[in-house]
């Protein structure tokens, strides 16, 4: 279900006008999509669906209650304000409640493609069938989800605050697998626009990986040099965007906590070539204009040449430490070189090149330790080249340690990772020493 901004706002003053608590919050969306399946070098299926989401949430004085549905009739969203308002009555005053902000300043949304937004099923399985004629070339056989998504979001107030946007996206991730089940490849990209995604590039690292990875030789587990490649260096350091948060930093509870109280704000903790920012009208990977709140997204610099420079500051923990709002970030942006991931194996004289990294799950907030595990490609580089496949690892490391020990950044790409796949990124591939591979997993 798609709205203008003009119907958007009707509805939203609509909602609103059946308040009765001291403030109200009404956030929209609403989304049509379009899939195609492919399995074993068919188009299997294609699917579309639509749907609409609400979340009123009312407050009277810090008592504050919340109710959503998936309804756009007037009946139904009048329903919601009522069960919200009797959550909040019955809800225990939240000593942290802010009543909303009031009115806000934009920057223009970037993330819409016409294009995308009159892709078809009949498109998608044309892309679909170019990864297939891939695949058969080769002698593989290739799975894939190729996805089209338009959407529309909305937050009001009562306080005056209003901003809608339109957006659209494509995901697409390709898996191949050699005939005898010995070799695995994948290779993902996510856009809101056809002409960021190169799919026949996509295709081909799928499939040539999956006929690289055959027959892997046995690799110890230890610290490594590792190359880590895009999509993969996404998901640690998404991770890490995502955890630097004051409060927990302020707590003493956090990883960018200092021994005997304070922060590491200001701090150099990485590599002097790590730059990490968010900017909600990059060109080719924007983010959504607001954030947590209905706030402004901004610009943003997080890290600059290894310093620390800000961390992530709700409006209560920023009133209460009297510091500057600073909103969740709606993208991922990673300052990169100017060599591609192929030409940084010839600077290696040994290491591990990881395609994709998968089910990434926190091992120990305080130091930001992860845990995950390597597939679809994980070779060893030998005096500047790709020798053999190996082994799939499980890891345990931290974002923190790994670009702190960077060695060198690949050109920056709009990519998308195994865990973090719905912010957009554009991020380097990341070459960096003494990466943990803790245990073997037998997969392949």
């Amino acid at each position: 279900m798609i709205l203008s901004e003009g119907e958007a706002r009707e509805l939203a003053t609509k909602l609103l006008s059946y308040s009765r608590a001291e403030s109200a919050v009404a956030e929209m969306t609403g989304w049509s999509r379009l899939n195609v399946r492919i399995a074993c070098n068919t188009i299997t299926t294609d699917g579309a669906d639509e749907g609409f989401h609400c979340r009123v949430a009312s407050s009277f004085g810090k008592r504050r209650g919340e109710a959503t549905g998936n309804k756009a009739g007037l009946g139904d969203l009048a329903e919601l304000v009522r069960l919200s308002e009797e959550v909040a009555r019955v809800c225990p005053e939240d000593p942290e409640f802010l009543p909303p902000p009031g009115p806000q300043v934009y920057p223009p949304p970037k993330g819409y493609s016409p294009e995308a937004a009159r892709l078809t099923a009949k498109d998608l399985a044309e892309h679909g069938r170019m990864i297939l004629d891939l695949a058969e070339a080769k002698h593989v056989v290739a799975a894939a989800f190729l996805e089209c998504e338009s959407s529309f979001s909305a937050y009001a107030a009562t306080s005056g605050l209003w901003v809608f946007q339109q957006s659209t996206r494509l995901q697409y991730a390709v898996s191949a697998r050699t005939r005898d089940g010995g070799g695995a490849g994948w290779a993902a990209a996510a856009a809101y626009s056809p002409a960021e995604i190169d799919l026949p590039a996509l295709g081909r690292r799928a499939v040539e990986k999956a006929l690289l990875s055959r027959h892997p030789k046995p690799l110890a587990p230890g610290r490594y040099t590792v190359l880590l490649e895009p999509s993969a260096a996404c998901d640690l350091i998404g991770i890490l965007l995502l955890s630097l948060q004051a409060r927990p930093a302020d707590e003493g509870r956090s990883f960018l906590s200092r021994p005997g109280g304070g922060t590491l704000l200001g701090e150099q903790l990485f590599a002097d070539s790590v730059s990490l920012r968010s900017d909600p009208e990059d060109p080719v990977a924007p983010g959504s204009i607001y954030s947590t709140d209905g706030l402004p997204a901004t610009p943003t610099n997080w890290v600059e040449k290894g310093k620390l420079l800000e961390l992530i500051r709700p409006r209560f923990w920023a009133q209460k430490k009297n510091a500057p709002v600073v909103p969740e970030p709606t993208n991922l942006l990673v300052c990169g070189g100017e060599r591609s991931t192929d030409q940084l194996i010839p600077g290696v004289d040994r290491g591990v090149l990881v395609t994709r990294l998968w089910y990434i799950r926190t091992v120990d907030p305080r130091t930001l330790l992860l845990t995950g595990l390597t597939r679809d490609g994980t070779f060893w580089i030998e005096k500047g080249k790709i020798a053999y496949p190996v082994n799939n690892f499980r890891f345990n490391e931290s974002p923190v340690r790994l670009l702190k020990n960077v060695l060198a950044l690949g050109k920056s790409e709009v990519t998308v990772g195994s865990e973090i796949d719905d912010l957009p990124a554009r991020v380097p591939a990341v070459l960096s020493k003494e990466f943990t591979f803790s245990s073997v997993s037998q997969a392949s």
